[in-house]
């Protein structure tokens, strides 16, 4: 990460870190303090977006613990709380945690142009293609995308589920090797590692067919569904996966739903397959 556009003010520096810098550049000031859960979910999301943009913006992070002087003077009441100024005067604000896109959408308002690192359509573009089931085109795409911007998570894992849907599953785990310790950390690298190992298993254990043929000598044998269910899921077979756990769900609700509710968390809940089933789990729970 770039951060040579991210630094720490005080009360002694606002003047010329903060007000005189913003004739050159838009100054964002992030007002947090170490007891803040909020804070802690923020800051990094400006750090990283911030911190590829060092001509345009300079990210001042200011400990209102230590700095409660500017704190009154803003009327700063919550945090995290973050306020931009441009040509020494405050031209933009907003409190709370908000996502990475409406912090860029922030961003690009109080600059009045776009960032360098808004890469919505070309997101928008890959997300068209992998829904065509074009993966090769989206790997090729995501190839050369992510050689130039080795830090876009979500470019990363688009990457990733590329190799899986083509079944290049060794090339998969050479990529989630290489990430360093930061990235791993990501709760969506997370999710790609737990569907990682899914399909791993998937080539480790017993075939779909010999999983089939133990359930019939078994058919109330709720751990075989469970590795069918595995299976169907390492496969991109998502909806067979969750039908074969709602059949069996009348019986064994705890550990259908623990197991659905985990499939749902690695997908993420803007999947599509993941918003249908969640509303039948919920129409069995519930009748």
């Amino acid at each position: 990460m770039n951060d040579t556009n991210i630094i720490d003010v005080n009360e002694s520096d606002f003047e010329k870190d903060i007000l005189q810098e913003s004739v050159n550049k838009l100054v964002v000031v992030d007002f947090w303090a170490p007891w803040c859960g909020p804070c802690k979910q923020l800051t990094p999301i400006l750090e990283k977006v911030i911190s590829a943009s060092p001509e345009k913006i300079l990210l001042a992070k200011v400990n209102i613990d230590e700095n409660q002087q500017i704190a009154s003077q803003l009327k700063i009441q919550s945090i995290p709380a973050v306020f931009a100024f441009k040509d020494k005067q405050f031209v933009n604000a907003f409190q709370g945690v908000i996502p990475e896109k409406e912090i860029i959408n922030f961003l690009e308002k109080c600059l009045g142009e776009k960032l360098e690192n808004n890469f919505d359509e070309f997101y928008e573009e890959v997300q068209s293609l992998l829904s065509d089931e074009d993966f090769n085109q989206a790997k090729t795409m995501l190839e050369d995308f992510i050689s130039k911007n080795t830090k876009e998570v979500k470019g990363i894992c688009f990457y990733a589920d590329c190799l899986i849907s083509l079944n290049e599953v060794e090339a998969a785990n050479e990529l989630l090797k290489s990430l360093d310790d930061e990235l791993l950390k990501n709760d969506s690298i997370q999710k790609i590692l737990k569907r990682l190992e899914l399909v791993n298993q998937k080539y480790s254990g017993p075939s779909l067919d010999e999983l089939k043929d133990e359930l019939s000598k078994s058919p109330e044998n709720v751990e075989i569904v469970l590795k069918i269910a595995e299976n169907y899921f390492a496969n991109n077979k998502f909806d067979e996966a969750f039908e074969m756990l709602l059949k069996y769900y009348p019986k064994n609700k705890e550990v259908v739903k623990e197991k659905l509710l985990n499939f749902f968390d690695v997908l993420g809940f803007k999947h599509d397959s993941v918003s249908l089933y969640r509303k039948k789990l919920s129409s069995m729970m519930f009748s």
